[in-house]
Order: C-alpha cells, then structure tokens, then sequence
C-alpha cells in the first residue's frame, strides 16, 4: 500500500468538527460545534476550493452524522445527532430538514442505519434508540451510563428474524444485542431492552467508537488510549492494537477492507492493518502509519469510497489525505502543509516526562526510528522541537516546537506569565496518576528552598518533600552551572503561607535528639489545592456538551473561586453544581467532584453538599453507590469514575478539616453525621478486595483514602470521650477508633504486599498517614491506664496487640474479608510491616521514625 499523503483542506466550519461521513462517492457530510452541518463535493475538484453547503442551523452543538438509506427518499437521508437531544434528518440540496425525531433526553453522539433504513441512535441519556423514519420502535437501557457508540451488526443467516447491535459506553463495556423484529413495531409503545446478548470486557475506559469489520469482527476504540478487534460469536479479543498516546475519538474502515484508521487526542490519525483471518490467540499489530496534524485534536475520521482520509479537526478543518499520486496535493502545497505542521505547537504536558537537561542535538536526527509514529524531542537552536518518524517517508518530521517547558519560557524577555504574575521559568510538575501536571513558577533571583515551600503548602505535600523540590528547581533552572545568579538565603528571609497566611517552615540545621511524637494526631489536614485555570478550562469544554450546562454567571463564579469569595457566592456556586452534577456522566464530571471538595470550607456550602439528597446523588455519579450496595462492583468501575471517588474521599477529608472544630453542642454539621455513616457502610469496603484492587498503583486515590483514615482517626481521639459534644449527639463516633484500626492495619497490608517496591509505588504520605492513623486509632480504642505498672503495660501491650491481630486478614489469604481467629497470627503480620518501614532506606526518616514508634509502643 502507498503512503499516504496531504491532500487538501476543507474549511468553512468556524468551530470544532466533531462527526464526518461519506454519504456518497465524492460527497463528504460533517457536523459542528458552530451548530451547522456542511456537505462538500471533493469529486473532480481541482486546487485548495471545494463547493460546500451549509444546511440550517441546529439551535445547540452537532456532534454525530451518518449516511441512511430510505425507502422514503430515493437517494437516502443525511442524519445528524445534537447536543439538544434531536436527531434531524436531511435530504441531499434541501437545507432544511425534513424531519426531526424527539425522544432522548441527552446529546445524541452516535447514529448509525442498516440497509433497511431502521435508524439506531445512541445518547448520554444511557440508551439507544430504534427509529423507522420518524417513529421510535424500540429502546435499549443501560442505566447509569452513557452510550458513546451504536452500530448494527449483520444478522446472523440462521437468525433472520432479529437485528443484532452492538453498544460502547462509559463503563468500558461492549453490549451486544440480539433484538427480535417482531417486537419492533409502530403499532405499539417502544420496546424496552435491558439485558444483553453478552458483553465483551477489555477495555479499561469509555468505549467511543465502534465500526462492524465483517460479520464476525468488530473494531472498537477507547479512552484508554487502545483499539480492539472482537470475534462477535465467542466475545474474545482476537488483536489489540497500541500506538496512540491518548483518548482514541473514532475509527472508520477502509470500504475495500485494505486497512483502518483512527484519531485522538494526541494530535494524529494512524493507519493500521486488517488482522489476519485464522490467527489463533490475539494479535498486536503495528501501526503501519501516522499522520501528524498541526491541532490539538482529530475528533472524527471516515475513509472515502475511494480510500482517501478525511479526518475533523479542533482548529475547524477538516483535512484529507490520499495514498492516489493522481489525487495528492501538488508538491509545493504538501511543502506548504508541511511548513504548517513543523510551526504548530505541542504542548510538553502531552510528551509525558522529558529529560530538558539530557536532550540530544539535530544528530540524534541521523539515527532512523525504532517504530512508526516514534517521537523524538530535541534540542534545536536552544530550543526544544518535537519530531516524529515516518516509516514510509525514511525521516523525522517536525510536527511542532515544544511549549510549557522551561526552555520555552525562559528565554531573553520571553518570561511567562503565571497567574497575574511574570516569571523566568514554570515548570511542569508530575504528580501522578490521571492528574495533569501542575505548575510551579520560578524567578532566578528567588531562594529556591522559598519557592519550594511555596510549592508545599499550595498543594499539600508532604514536608519531607521540601529538600527534592529545591534541587529539582536549582537543576532546571541551571543554579547549580557557573555564571549563575547568587541568591542569599539569610535569617531574615520569610515566607507567607498563600493560603493560610502561616509563615514559612525552616529546616532546622541543629541535631535533635529524638524525632516529635507521631501520635496520637491532634490537627487534622486538608486537600485543598486546585489548579483553577485547568479546572476552569475543562469545565467550559465539557458544559459546550453536557446534558445540563451551568449558567455563565456559574462558570464567572469558578473563575473567581479564592479562599476570601463570600459565604453567599460559595453557596451558589454550590447549589448550581449539585444542580447539574447528577446529569453529568463521570467521564465529563469530575471537574465538579474537584470544585465540590474545595467549597466545603465555606458552612453552608458544606451544609447543602451534604444534605442527604445531595451526597447520595454524589455517590450516585462517582459509582460509589454501587460499591456500596456491592462491593463486587468495583471491578466495574471505570478510570474515569476511580477519579470521581478520589474526589469524593478528598471531600470528606477536607469536611472533617473545616467542619469537625465547628461542631458545639448545638450544632452537629452534617458532614461529620454523613462522613461518619459513610465510613462504616462505603470506606470501609476500600480495605478488602475486591474493592482495595481498584486503587492498586494508583498514586492520588491512595492519598486521599489514607487522608481519609487518618482524619477519621484524628476525630476519633478528639471526640470520643464522653464529654464531647460530638460523643454525645452522635454515638456512633464512639466505635471509630476501632473501624480505624481495621482499615489502617488492612492498608498498611495491602501496600506492603509487595513490600521489596512499595516504597517506590506510593508517595510517602500513604505509609505516614496510615502509620499515624493506626497509633492515634490503637491509643484511643484502648487507652493508657492513670497509674502504670510493669504488669499493666505488659497487659496494655497484649490488649493492643490483640486488637490489631484480630483487625487483620488471614496469613496467606492476604486481601480477603476473612477474620483472623489468631491474633498472634494476625499481629505478627503488622509487626513484621512495621519493621519494614522501621529499617525502609529508600522512604523518609518521619516514615521509619513512626512504625519504630509504633514497635516501641506495642511490643515487648
């Protein structure tokens, strides 16, 4: 097969295109954020112009097209799919629809027709639905989901009698359904179908895109960065398919069966072999070419009738390239392309982790590529460029100069401005798991220890953190090089805490002599920082296509979200929330589970979130609610709703943080009785598979559920004496020490269960916290006595002892709900994770000084 190149742009869209078709040969039909749908002639057209109508406008975003034949209209309808929830449909030359279909109550984001002309439809709405030109037949559910991708299969030959379909939706599933014919008819209400055919399990988030191979395969592409093909009779995943680096929007197939192509996030469409026929086991197949775009997103993607590409892009172009000599652009204007492509900007955050210090030079160029589609960062002129190799061409194209680095920003006058202020250099800080990488802003005149601390307070990381930070900030801004800036670091240097208005921490350089008590924990910690520009950013992207937008006025009150906005504003940004966030599938909301877990500082933002219609909807959209209900549902969640949970739990922490102090004797905030009740029936099922397995590797989930014990352990001790206002109005308060013990214990078990790397796996605030956790929990449940004797610490001991063994699972069996009936047994298991983190080289002295604390405390 030739390679493909450039061969023309389409434009006249003035926004994102979100969904392309080839409705006939030389027809192309595509949709719009600008809420139009366009046909283009692209037969026989000759140069960089192609004729194009515009038909009416919708009244909201179009984001699906497809082709359906009609017996109604000769040469068939051109359907269109809305952000408010109507499906038109459109005649060839006629600009105003001939019909509209109203039913769903979501966007519908994918149609599709069989030869017939049964229309099937697919919306957030969680279902698909059967249409005969403008009359609904039948409605597939899948509750608690949205449906991203609908196609018809072909019937079966020994099932004429049925239609069978296949569904891709949020949950990473694939349904397929065998829908009987006779239970389609106009004559009656819509039938209803709520069980599946069988349901094909691989991909790891929302399924977008479905295309039918032949009667037996089917392709599908996820947001897990993958595409799969499924044998439809046995359910298998017969090949897989690796390359792109992020969501994967649409696949279309060639109509010759030569190959298929995809298109992400990650700014290219990729051309991939037809699997083999007869191939047992499952195939992993390489891209046989990638196709860089100057934009940030390919939306959609369809193969032409005569297999040339025709790819939507975010930047409102549609463009087309073609493996025909006959048909590809001139030369001049693929050099022309190419000079766009090589001046467009990649973002450094969509590379991953790069090495700035360590990059090669224009030589690394001379080396070919290892694998189509490879990227290679260099430095070029001072600067840092992005390329990637071309199997068919034998090079390295340039796709675009890298930004968001500091060699970017940090050049002659071109300083950054970073929230209202210029500086020399912001980097780009990882995290980790499925958070974006955040920023921190440098000045080389500044004391790098300062903004270090800086960086620690405003996003909550652990102090130990502090010497890392400012060597990292010292060696990328090249303070450790000679020429470099001097900065004095004096008695008098200070620092204001953002945030609280808490002056700065200084290391002490004098030795201590023993390291602070690291229980029983008096104060609690909250998870507060937010990345606002980001959050901001994806919630306007989203609400263009949520079911439920929020107002403007809304979206101005994000933007001006800060610790001094009044209590009035919090509460309305929070009603409006909670007003919209049931309506949101979890792949769009978790930007409001973000903004949500920062305004419970505000009282009677607090109050409304946690009001019991409130939070049960929160559980509800996290797909908390199910775990809930049954732990086995968690193997179901997706990442995306993993995400939401994280969110939920750092909520709750930061709940116990503002509204624990608050409560008197006459007020019990609802979200300790919530948080409290919670802990019992939903956090507690975290410590035991197969729920604790959703979190495993997972760095921020980690954090924030061991946050979460800790703070809970924290307000056990405080309040579970007698006396407390607390104790007294909520009883329940009184057991939670002991809850506490069990999850700390059952944690520290499951993050040590591979204990030669779980050093490496979480940051050092899991194993604190957690160690924390349990020595506040033990001392609480089971107290000192006032007057100690050796034979009442010995028997304190045991007691202690016994109550962590029994918290525990059984020796061998590590992982399951089992109760240790020895707990010896059960005891020596802690013990001997204890000593892991007591002798632990490669973890944080506050880490090893808390299990040796604890060793100290419990045994002999």
């Amino acid at each position: 097969m030739e390679a493909f190149k450039f061969r023309s742009e389409l434009i006249g869209h003035t926004s994102d295109v979100r969904g392309i078709c080839c409705p006939r040969d030389g027809l192309l039909a595509s949709v719009s954020r600008d809420m139009t749908m366009r046909t283009w002639d692209i037969e026989g057209a000759s140069g960089q112009t192609f004729p194009t109508m515009e038909f009416a406008k919708h009244s909201k975003y179009v984001t699906s097209v497809s082709f359906c034949p009609s017996s109604h209209f000769s040469n068939g309808l051109i359907l269109t799919g809305s952000n408010d929830n109507l499906i038109r449909g459109f005649i060839e030359g006629q600009l105003d629809p001939v019909f509209s279909l109203n039913g769903h109550t979501g966007t519908v984001c994918s149609l599709d027709c069989d030869s017939s002309g049964i229309i099937l439809s697919g919306s957030w709405d969680s279902t698909a639905r059967f249409w005969d030109f403008d009359t609904c037949l039948g409605i597939i559910q899948r509750p608690d989901t949205s449906i991203w991708s609908v196609v018809f299969l072909l019937s079966s030959d020994t099932r004429p009698d049925e239609y069978l379909v296949a569904t891709g939706s949020s949950d990473a599933c694939i349904c397929i359904w065998n829908i009987p014919k006779s239970s389609l008819t106009k004559t009656s209400p819509p039938a209803e179908f709520k069980t599946p055919l069988k349901i094909l399990r691989g991909h790891t988030d929302c399924v977008r895109s479905l295309a039918l191979l032949d009667r037996n395969r089917l392709l599908s592409s996820s947001n897990d960065a993958s595409i799969r093909c499924w044998c439809i009779e046995s359910g298998a995943c017969i090949a897989e398919f690796y390359g792109h680096t992020s969501f994967v929007y649409s696949i279309a197939i060639d109509p010759a069966r030569q190959f298929f192509v995809s298109a992400g996030e990650d700014r290219s469409v990729r051309v991939w072999p037809i699997p083999e026929l007869g191939r047992s086991g499952s195939q992993q197949l390489k891209c046989l070419q990638t196709l860089p775009l100057p934009c940030q997103t390919a939306w959609c993607v369809t193969v032409t009738f005569d297999s040339d590409i025709a790819v939507g892009c975010s930047d409102s172009k549609i463009r087309l390239f073609s493996n025909n000599p006959k048909t590809q652009a001139p030369l001049a204007a693929i050099e022309t392309y190419e000079a766009e492509l090589a001046s467009s900007q990649v973002s450094a955050e969509s590379l991953g982790e790069i090495e700035k210090h360590n990059l090669p030079g224009v030589e690394a160029l001379a080396i070919p590529g290892r694998s189509e589609g490879e990227v290679k960062v260099i430095r070029e002129n001072g600067a840092l460029v992005c390329y990637q190799w071309s199997t068919s061409a034998s090079q390295w194209l340039k796709v675009g100069d890298v930004i968001g680095s500091a060699d970017h920003t940090a050049t002659g006058s071109n300083r950054t401005l970073f929230e209202g202020k210029e500086y020399d250099y912001v980097f780009s800080v990882d995290l980790g798991d499925n958070i974006r990488p955040v920023k921190l802003p440098f000045n080389k005149t500044e004391d790098p220890w300062m903004a270090a601390q800086l960086f620690i307070y405003k996003h909550n990381l652990s102090q130990d953190y502090l010497d890392q930070i400012a060597k990292f900030i010292i060696t990328q801004a090249g303070l450790d090089k000679p020429g470099a800036p001097v900065v004095s670091v004096g008695a008098d240097s200070s620092l204001v805490d953002p945030f609280t208005g808490g002056g700065r921490y200084v290391p002490s350089s004098g030795y201590k002599s023993s390291s602070p008590p690291c229980f029983p924990s008096t104060e609690y910690i909250s998870i507060e920082s937010i990345g606002l520009e980001m959050v901001l950013n994806k919630v306007n992207c989203f609400n263009e296509t949520a079911p439920k937008p929020l107002s403007k006025s809304s979206l101005n009150l994000i933007s001006q979200l800060n610790p001094g906005m009044s209590e009035e504003n919090a509460l309305t940004l929070t009603e409006s929330i909670l007003e919209v966030i049931g309506e949101w599938p979890s792949d769009i909301a978790f930007p409001l589970f973000d903004l949500l877990r920062c305004l419970v500082r505000w009282k009677r933002a607090s109050e409304a979130i946690f009001k019991p219609s409130a939070f049960s909807k929160l559980l509800h959209s996290s797909g908390l609610s199910k775990v809930e209900t049954d732990a086995s549902a968690a193997k179901l969640l997706t990442n995306t709703e993993v995400t939401c949970s994280l969110f939920v739990f750092r909520l709750m922490v930061n709940a116990i943080f503002f509204d624990a102090p608050r409560a008197t004797s006459t007020f019990i905030p609802a979200s300790i009785s919530c948080v409290v009740e919670k802990t019992a029936t939903l956090v507690s099922k975290f410590v035991d598979p197969p729920v604790v397995n959703v979190l495993e590797k997972k760095k921020h989930p980690m954090v924030a559920l061991a946050s979460l014990v800790y703070n809970l352990a924290t307000l056990a001790h405080l309040h579970s004496n007698e006396h407390s206002s607390l104790s007294s109005s909520l009883p329940a308060i009184r057991g939670l020490a002991g809850l506490c013990v069990r999850m700390a214990s059952r944690l520290l078990i499951f993050n040590a269960t591979q204990v030669t790397s779980s050093a490496l796996v979480y940051p050092p605030e899991v194993p604190q916290r957690l160690l924390a956790a349990l020595g506040t929990s033990v001392v609480t449940a089971i107290p000192s006595p006032s007057t100690a004797t050796s034979q009442t610490e010995a028997d304190l001991r045991m007691k202690r002892t016994a109550l962590i063994g029994n918290a525990v699972p059984v020796q061998g069996d590590v992982g399951t709900s089992s109760v240790n009936n020895d707990a010896v047994i059960g005891w020596e298991q802690v013990a001997e994770i204890l000593h892991y983190w007591k002798d632990c080289k490669v973890i944080e002295k506050s880490v090893r000084d808390c299990a040796d604390q604890l060793l100290k405390m419990l045994a002999a």
